[in-house]
């Protein structure tokens, strides 16, 4: 039985995520999330990695001395977070969704919700999720909530000539006009069905679960739009600049739709 949509449990199953974040972008949202969540964590904190896939973070985490629960809908992801568990630093695995966390109410300091604001297309559904983090967090505890900008495909198929084909320029309005995402049959290898935000009514919906904000920011942030990326990534010089702009940049929210990624972090 399937915890989540089937397109989405199906495309996680064939894809190997396990090395998304050591490829392409990868490295760079990898990077800059990590720098993120360490800004709001307290020593030995409880938390709940939400759609933590293969454990990538949940293994970082739990290296740095915290209690990590992972929590993922596919199965495969769960089968590899435990053999990562295993062989390095130990954290729980738990096969479950964003919608109905397996963890007690008030147990938490800190919850990460990674694909859960990108893969529930449908507004309530993406606040059940938000509703279900704050009733696991303790009080005055940290919500960490990870959201796909509605101008992110635009961007990418600007930057590489593919916007002129009609089915992906239909699919970036889509986004641009109302956030839905919808990929073209030809591009199996594209995330599935889903909703990019514009940071404005992510913002809304952390309100409307009973959030107070704390700070909207971009993952990738405009660094990404280096002509040259891949080489200068590969140049720690060039590396250490391009993540000195993101954060000179991190807190311009103008700059915010230009990055991929952004996150939203609010007190319980």
């Amino acid at each position: 039985m399937n915890l989540i949509d089937p397109s989405i449990d199906s495309f996680y199953t064939k894809r190997q995520e396990e090395n998304r974040l050591s490829t392409g972008l990868g490295p760079l949202e990898f990077e800059r999330t990590k720098i993120l969540i360490n800004r709001y964590l307290n020593k030995s904190s409880h938390i709940a990695d939400v759609g933590g896939g293969p454990g990538h973070y949940a293994q970082w985490l739990a290296g740095m001395g915290h209690d990590v629960t992972l929590i993922d809908p596919v199965k495969k992801h769960i089968e590899q977070a435990k053999k990562r568990s295993a062989r390095s630093f130990h954290f729980k695995c738990l096969q479950g969704e964003a919608r109905k966390l397996p963890l007690a109410d008030l147990s938490q300091e800190l919850v990460i919700l990674h694909g859960p604001l990108y893969h529930l297309q449908e507004q309530d559904e993406r606040l059940a999720a938000l509703k279900e983090a704050r009733r696991i967090l303790k009080k005055d505890g940290v919500l960490l909530g990870f959201a796909i900008t509605h101008s992110a495909s635009t961007i990418a198929t600007l930057q590489s000539g593919l916007i002129h084909d009609q089915k992906l320029f239909s699919m970036c309005i889509s986004e641009l006009q109302s956030g839905d995402h919808f990929p073209p049959e030809e591009y199996p290898l594209m995330l599935p069905k889903g909703f990019c935000h514009r940071p404005s009514d992510l913002i809304a919906e952390f309100k409307m679960a009973g959030f107070e904000q704390f700070d909207l920011m971009p993952v990738e942030g405009i660094a990404w739009m280096d002509s040259k990326f891949f080489e200068s990534w590969a140049e720690m010089a060039k590396r250490n600049k391009l993540l000195e702009m993101i954060q000179l940049t991190e807190r311009d929210r103008e700059l915010l739709c230009f990055s991929p990624h952004i996150m939203l972090a609010a007190k319980k």
